[in-house]
C-alpha cells in the first residue's frame, strides 16, 4: 500500500498563463455568441422569379415574414404562415381564387403579383410587381 504524504505538491496551482488562456477563450466564446447578422433593411426587399410551376421569392430583408399573403393578378392567393429570409418556392397550384379553384399556368399568364406581410418588428408591408 502506497501512502501519499505530499498531496499539496501533487496538485499544482494553475499558472498565470493558463488562467489568461482560459479567460481569453471565455471572452471569445461570449463575443462569438453575440455575432448575429443585422437585417439588411427594414423595408421589405424581394426578388421574384417564375417557373412553369412555381413562384420563387427571394426575401433579402434579413427578416422573417409572417402571414405572407401572395396574390396573383388580384384573384389567386396563397398565405404562408412564415417565409424565412432567403429563397422560398411556392407551387402555383397552391394559389386559389375565392371559389377554391387553383391557378393554372397553362391557361393564364401572370401580369401582377403582390405580397402583403408582417415583418419581425410587427410592421405591415405591401410589395407589388
Amino acid at each position: 500500500m502506497i501512502m501519499l504524504t505530499n498531496v499539496p505538491n501533487r496538485l499544482r496551482k494553475p499558472t498565470r498563463r493558463h488562467v489568461i488562456s482560459c479567460l481569453l477563450v471565455v471572452v471569445l466564446v461570449l463575443l462569438m455568441t453575440g455575432c448575429v447578422p443585422a437585417p439588411k433593411s427594414s423595408i421589405p426587399i424581394a426578388d421574384i422569379a417564375l417557373t412553369n410551376n412555381h413562384v420563387i421569392v427571394q426575401n433579402e430583408t434579413g427578416f422573417i415574414w409572417y402571414n405572407a399573403k401572395l396574390t396573383i393578378d388580384g384573384k389567386y392567393t396563397y398565405v404562408a404562415a412564415m417565409m424565412t429570409s432567403g429563397k422560398s418556392s411556392v407551387p402555383l397550384a397552391k394559389f386559389v381564387d375565392d371559389q377554391g379553384h387553383a391557378y393554372k399556368r397553362d391557361r393564364l399568364s401572370i401580369r401582377h403579383l403582390t405580397i402583403d406581410i408582417t415583418d419581425t418588428l410587427g410592421a405591415k408591408r405591401h410589395l407589388s410587381w
